[in-house]
């Protein structure tokens, strides 16, 4: 889904850096989230905006240190999106959590919306 939508904006350039966040936030919701996923993608003035929504209560916080629990893995994941981010945040609405990240881009071209 992003990186058709950002094909069809023509914005190639933002395809792996956005299609990792993508992955990195949407990992998070299956392992710590629940029920349905939702992703969303849209221009915003000068950025592209991008969310992830899932049914469930936990508020991910980034780790300190080496980014994973004792004798775990992972952990890196909202900090590799606020690597790729200009901005990033996590709320809760109702019963369910989203995760948004905003990425600069060259967004000139008319006719884009949300996806």
């Amino acid at each position: 889904m992003v990186r058709a939508q950002l094909a069809a904006w023509g914005l190639d350039d933002e395809m792996a850096p956005l299609e990792l966040a993508v992955s990195e936030l949407v990992t998070n919701a299956v392992v710590h989230g629940q029920g349905l996923i939702d992703v969303r993608i849209e221009i915003v003035i000068d950025r592209i905006r991008l969310e992830v929504t899932d049914q469930g209560h936990a508020m991910p916080a980034i780790r300190t240190g080496n980014g994973s629990q004792a004798g775990g893995i992972g952990g890196w994941g909202l900090q590799l999106v606020e690597s790729l981010s200009d901005d990033w945040g996590v709320g809760r609405e109702g019963e369910s959590t989203r995760v948004w990240m905003e990425r600069r881009a060259d967004v000139s071209l008319p006719d884009r919306g949300l996806a």
